[in-house]
């Protein structure tokens, strides 16, 4: 056994040798070869599941931020109107679509710590949550998040709520908002799928990622989104998210057929290649061997020397192909990195800078040249990076760090966090701006540690930058005037403040409100009223200074603030010049407007010391201009703050007494004319109250109108008119229409037909026995919703009448587009037919052209006997008035009309003949 071996080795030692070295070179080659690649892989997947789960972070930060933004908005501002709170709520969740639910919460401090949190506001892709909705009916973990979030006053958010929930899977962000809630509801997976994979198509994604929730216990932390295409990963990258008072655990792990650590297929051949050079070796070798000892067998005594050459060739040979075989395995590798380098530089969509050590630029990829504009070959081994950094920009950062030059761009970029680029306002050879965040890293040698270069990478963030200015002007200036708004206008009210206290200056602050500017929406429409607004605003603007401020408060209502202001004289000047801006007619869509301002003004620090305080009193002045005649200014008396509670005092007093049922009606008859028979009936609003007495209607009815306690209050007029009318049928004293006013806020409604339809089925009062009366203002307002409406009124089979005829914009040829059954002539132009001829002239012409278009005509407020013979001369159809009889109360007119009965079963004449 050991001498068969001995003679193997004799004749093959050689050869089994040579095949040893080679395949221990070839397998080490080929273990470098493979280390490389696997290390190039895991960087490629380091460095892309950093940038996603950046990006994640970012847009997690991003929500926070327009969190707060819109929480210091309520702070300031109030919760503000549904309306208003969509409008901002909207834009925002526009931006960012995973935000399912917007919702303004009030705090129900009932128990403490509080439980309930009603919705006041929501804006909502979705069914829930709704106006109304407790934020806390989610659960015990929603509830504590409220609870913590009013605590502590920061934000704080839910864990995943169950994916099974009727509300949609996700999670709660909510914070304090003033004295409110304000709650954020985002759809988890759309998130993580917008954020991770945004604009890439499924196919192509490569990497899949996990995302636990690790709040409580990192051991048993539960799983709250997870991709479905990554599995059996043999690598993964993992990072920490915080925000909210949550950790999440950001697991990353390659997709199938995504960088795979698999031996690439050049690295297997050129295995093989060296597996086979070193088989050839051997067998060479063998080969050799064999024939060298025939030879030395025979001719061994003279060929010794030459054998001896020939093994020493062999060997020679052996090893320049071995150094041939590593050297072209290295070239291979070589020239794949650079391929797969060049390819990622030119695929890039952000710009990609390669720096020595002294900042000169080496490589400057295609998206580089894009962003700036300079094509490589004027840049590389030729121009730095700060060639391309605005000039104030690199001053800043200089100033900042004490160095000069690149050096101030490192320390710079050294002094953030290794995933935080810094934001830098760079120049394009153009000479334009271009806002861009700029990362920069340093190339370390492998082998030596040193530094070899550096790496920077540049995103353009243009479109970020103009949409973060859009946001912020949309919160702090009003869109349709482009004026400051409320919450715009509270910060620059309270700098001045400042500044006035410090500098122990004075401060005005004008409440300015447009006289009757509701009639113009009413009769024109809201696009003229907008257009009205818009010019107004700009005529403000012209009368005064450059450091002043013209906000919009909303509506009509404006707000200047006067700082630096050295008497009242001159605050009186300055509305002087708005009252005298304003005289001048406007051009509103064919029509010329005019419009007057009423004008309060407080004084700092003589009427108040506080922005709330001098805005008070400048609106309690401004009542005051408007009980004075409007078209003017007041300043503000202490007085004036006892009238506005007045006001105040008086819109509770009647919520009571709509409760306490101290409404009534009195009733005041409709005559014809020529008969002197009553043919109409009309409902008058009268007010008793028990401790102050009887309120006139020109006094409670304009507060229930501001208030919106006349659509309630309206409704007890309707159904309490129709039951008396039906009442007086069935009793068979009068069988005529009963005549009952529609205030502008009734018409609004969108129930007012189907109210109208119940009351008539609840009283049994016969549709034709109803008259609704309404203005000629509220009529011409919005044309085509009033067509609408009258159109479904007559279908129901009540009567039309227009009330006030003559005070509004209207014309008797553009009423005849609407169903119109009678006319009421306004009293203003009946009082003085006997004495004013333009008055007999206008009420005579009415008539006669209301006949034309077969509508019947009552005057109102006929009170001589004079008045009746011209109304019957101009054949009007019929009259109402003291006349005949004075508005009296159910009870009173019920006596009346038995006695007209008794009178006509006795033969007697009737009230109104003659």
């Amino acid at each position: 056994m050991i001498r068969p071996l001995r003679r193997l080795l004799k004749h093959f030692g050689l050869a089994m040798l040579l095949a040893g070295v080679l395949a221990a070179a070839t397998e080490a080659v080929y273990k470098n070869a493979l280390d490389a690649q696997r290390d190039r892989v895991y960087a490629e997947f380091q460095l892309a599941a950093g940038q996603h789960i950046g990006t994640l972070r970012k847009r997690v930060e991003a929500v926070l931020d327009l969190q707060h933004l819109l929480g210091d908005h309520v702070d300031v501002a109030g919760a503000g109107s549904a309306k208003d709170f969509e409008q901002i709520s909207g834009s925002l969740m526009r931006v960012h679509t995973f935000i399912k639910a917007i919702a303004l919460a009030d705090v129900d401090n009932s128990v403490t710590p509080p439980l309930r949190f009603p919705a006041r506001h929501v804006a909502t892709r979705a069914a829930w949550p709704r106006r109304g909705t407790d934020l806390a009916m989610e659960g015990l973990q929603a509830q504590e998040a409220v609870q913590a979030a009013l605590r502590t006053g920061a934000i704080i958010a839910t864990p995943l709520l169950s994916p099974e929930a009727e509300n949609g899977e996700g999670i709660r962000l909510f914070s304090r908002a003033g004295q409110h809630v304000l709650g954020i509801y985002m759809h988890l997976s759309e998130l993580a799928q917008s954020t991770l994979w945004a604009g890439m198509d499924p196919d192509a994604r490569n990497m899949a990622f996990t995302i636990l929730d690790t709040t409580t216990d990192p051991r048993s932390a539960p799983e709250v989104y997870r991709d479905t295409i990554g599995d059996n990963f043999e690598t993964a990258y993992v990072e920490v998210i915080e925000f909210a008072a949550r950790r999440w655990l950001i697991i990353a792990t390659p997709t199938p057929n995504h960088f795979e650590l698999a031996p690439a297929a050049s690295i297997e051949r050129q295995r093989a290649t060296g597996w086979a050079i070193t088989l050839l070796a051997a067998l060479l070798v063998a080969f050799l061997q064999t024939r060298n000892a025939v030879i030395r067998d025979r001719v061994r005594s003279s060929t010794a020397e030459l054998a001896e050459t020939n093994r020493i060739l062999a060997d020679t040979n052996a090893t320049l192909q071995a150094e041939v075989a590593q050297r072209t395995a290295s070239e291979a590798a070589l020239r794949t990195s650079t391929t797969l380098q060049q390819a990622i530089l030119h695929s890039a969509d952000y710009a990609i800078v390669l720096t020595d050590t002294d900042g000169i630029i080496r490589v400057f990829n295609p998206a580089a040249e894009n962003m700036l504009g300079c094509a490589a070959d004027l840049v590389v081994d030729k121009r730095t990076p700060i060639d391309f950094i605005n000039t104030a920009a690199m001053a800043r950062m200089e100033r900042a760090t004490g160095k000069r030059g690149f050096a101030a761009v490192l320390d710079t970029a050294r002094g953030l966090s290794t995933n935080e680029p810094v934001e830098v306002e760079l120049t394009g050879a153009d000479g334009r701006n271009i806002p861009a965040a700029v990362s920069i890293s340093p190339l370390i040698d492998a082998q030596d540690g040193r530094i070899t270069g550096y790496l920077t990478i540049a995103s353009d963030i243009t479109h970020r930058k103009a949409a973060e200015t859009r946001i912020l002007h949309l919160a702090h200036f009003d869109p349709l005037t482009e004026l400051p708004n409320r919450s715009l206008l509270g910060v620059r009210l309270e700098s001045a403040l400042e500044a006035a206290g410090r500098f122990e200056q004075s401060l005005g602050v004008l409440f300015l409100d447009l006289d009757r500017f509701k009639n113009v929406n009413d009769s024109l429409g809201h696009q003229a009223g907008d257009a009205l607004l818009k010019a107004v605003s700009g005529r403000f603007q012209h009368c005064v200074r450059e450091q002043d401020t013209v906000a919009r408060m909303g509506g009509d209502e404006f707000i200047v603030v006067l700082p630096e202001l050295e008497s009242r004289e001159q605050a009186a000047e300055v509305a002087e010049r708005i009252v005298e801006a304003l005289s001048a007619p406007f051009d509103i869509k064919g029509h010329r407007l005019t419009v007057t301002p009423s004008i309060g003004i407080a004084i700092y620090p003589e009427d108040g010391s506080t922005a709330d305080t001098l805005i008070q009193h400048a609106d309690a002045a401004m009542y005051h201009a408007k009980d004075a005649g409007r078209n003017n200014y007041q300043f503000y008396e202490s007085r004036l703050s006892t009238l506005v509670s007045t006001r105040l005092t008086l819109e509770n007093r009647l919520r009571r007494a709509l409760e306490r049922q101290e409404f009534e009606l009195y009733y005041q008859p409709q005559v014809d004319i020529a008969s002197g028979d009553f043919i109409g009936l009309e409902a008058m609003l009268r007010w008793n109250d028990p401790d102050e007495g009887p309120v006139e209607p020109d006094t409670f009815i304009p507060i229930a109108e501001d208030s919106g306690l006349i659509v309630p209050i309206g409704a007890w007029v309707l159904r309490t008119a129709c039951a008396q009318a039906e009442a007086w049928r069935r009793k068979h004293l009068i069988d005529v229409p009963v005549a009952v006013n529609l205030s502008a806020r009734q018409f609004d409604e969108a129930s007012l037909l189907d109210t109208v339809a119940e009351v008539l089925e609840d009283t049994g009062l016969p549709a034709d026995r109803l008259e609704l009366e309404l203005t000629e203002s509220l009529i011409m307002r919005n044309p085509e919703l009033t067509a609408d409406v009258l159109d479904g009124a007559k279908r129901l089979g009540v009567m039309i009448g227009v009330d006030d005829f003559g005070t509004g914009y209207s014309s008797l040829a553009y009423l005849k587009r609407f169903p119109i059954d009678r006319l009421k002539i306004d009293r203003s132009f009946i009082a003085d037919i006997e004495t004013e001829p333009d008055d007999a002239a206008i009420a005579e012409t009415i008539i006669a052209m209301a006949h034309t278009l077969r509508i019947q005509v009552l005057a109102e407020g006929v009170e001589t006997v004079g008045q009746l013979r011209m109304l019957r001369g101009w054949a009007c159809d019929a009259y109402q008035g003291y006349l005949c009889s004075r508005p009296l109360p159910a009870d009173d007119m019920n006596a009346l009309l038995k006695g007209l009965r008794a009178a006509r079963l006795c033969g007697l004449p009737e009230m109104g003949n003659g």
